[in-house]
């Protein structure tokens, strides 16, 4: 099997015991509401909004922000951008030649590195899509892009990038 096809494999076997560990853990559960404490700790001081949770009727919760009178509902689900933390955890152990210290290191690291992302999305997010039109829809999209797969891959090429100068040819 060549290294391509085998890096490949190990991501997507790890990607699936992750889902598996997520699943008995509930890891990412536990991330969404330190997630969200965090923002709710940070969010008033940083942009002036503060979160609420809300159980509408359906009985799904939802985060709403407020500021005054005005509201706004949090469009993304902290248990979705819990999800980013396994393509970064899945990259990082396929990743050849890191080591188990190493890679408990840089799994560390980047799951530090995610939550400051997504914190950091949180607090902006009234800016970036507080006023309804297009590029608000489009800040959106963007916003759980880089959650999940953009912020994910960019923290796994800085975490590896010594590892995988080789591959990639860079000096």
């Amino acid at each position: 099997m060549t290294s391509k096809l085998a890096f490949v494999a190990r991501f997507l076997a790890v990607f699936a015991l992750l889902i598996v560990a997520g699943w008995l853990t509930s890891a990412p559960t536990r991330y969404a509401a330190a997630l969200r404490v965090a923002a709710s700790v940070t969010s008033p001081l940083a942009n002036g909004w503060s979160l609420e949770e809300r159980t509408p009727s359906g009985g799904r919760q939802q985060i709403w922000f407020r500021r005054g009178t005005e509201e706004m509902r949090l469009g993304l689900s902290l248990d979705a951008l819990a999800l980013g933390l396994l393509p970064l955890l899945a990259l990082l152990a396929a990743t050849p030649g890191l080591g188990l210290a190493r890679l408990a290191g840089r799994a560390a690291i980047g799951i530090g590195g995610l939550f400051t992302l997504d914190l950091l999305v949180l607090l902006l997010y009234p800016a970036l899509v507080g006023s309804p039109n297009a590029f608000t829809d489009i800040a959106g999209t963007f916003l759980g892009l880089l959650t999940f797969v953009g912020g994910p891959v960019i923290l796994w090429f800085a975490l590896t990038f010594r590892e995988l100068r080789s591959v990639w040819r860079l000096k």
